[in-house]
């Protein structure tokens, strides 16, 4: 408890907040075990990093996984930065493999990306507010000193059928971690710069691959401009 505390200067208002984060009931599907051998793969992964430098762990959806350039587009903070995405991966997964994808690491930072596979999957913007409580319930519990940025869920034209449950979603997380009141839980809101004003407010299509789901390059520069200056708020002496 101790350590709790002394990581997180809001922990008691915060364990009102999560509802006993000593107390986590994490769902599971039987369909999460086909992830396994991507955790078999992150394991071997792990084997080879150095462990006397600091990491920092992008974990979600495969707008995680896919980008590619992550860790050259990382590379002025002096961290390891690890991409631990997996596709089509909703937050109850993340959930599940929390200790394979965050507590082995014990991350300065965790970047979180997750949430729109929950919604085409059936899961209503609520659900995805209480999956990100109980992300945030395991990271008091499991990795208490890591500090928290959750990437809002961008809209595209491929699931822009969807996008108002996506926003209902972003705005219920938002406003749940400003009532956190916690300078390290971060909501980082990337819808803005991805649609077009010009446009009816639509997502820009020069930002995604032919699947107009999935990022190109230009959009991950998009992710890029927005991520990093957002790292170096929450990363001591950078």
């Amino acid at each position: 408890m101790i350590l709790l505390l002394s990581c997180s200067p809001r922990f008691q208002e915060m364990r009102t907040l999560l509802e006993d984060p000593d107390n986590i009931i994490v769902p599971f599907d039987s369909t999460f075990l086909g992830f396994n051998v991507v955790m078999e793969h992150f394991a071997q992964q792990d084997a080879r990093l150095v462990d006397t430098v600091p990491r920092i762990v992008f974990t979600g959806s495969s707008s995680i996984r896919l980008w590619d350039s992550l860790a050259t587009d990382m590379d002025t903070f002096p961290y390891q930065v690890l991409n631990r995405g997996f596709g089509g991966s909703i937050l109850p997964e993340i959930n599940y493999f929390f200790d394979h994808l965050i507590t082995v690491h014990q991350p300065e930072v965790v970047v979180l990306y997750c949430g729109e596979n929950d919604i085409i999957d059936g899961y209503q913007a609520k659900n995805v507010l209480a999956s990100f409580r109980t992300f945030l319930r395991l990271m008091l519990h499991n990795s208490p000193c890591t500090k928290v940025i959750y990437v809002s869920m961008k809209p595209s034209l491929a699931r822009w059928k969807i996008w108002p449950e996506m926003a209902k979603g972003n705005r219920l997380i938002e406003q749940f971690i400003a009532r956190l009141d916690n300078p390290d839980i971060h909501y980082l809101d990337i819808s803005v710069p991805m649609l077009d004003p010009e446009n009816g407010g639509l997502p820009r299509p020069e930002l995604f691959s032919d699947d107009q789901l999935h990022m190109n390059r230009e959009g991950y520069l998009i992710w890029r401009a927005a991520v990093a200056p957002a790292l170096k708020k929450l990363l001591p002496s950078v």
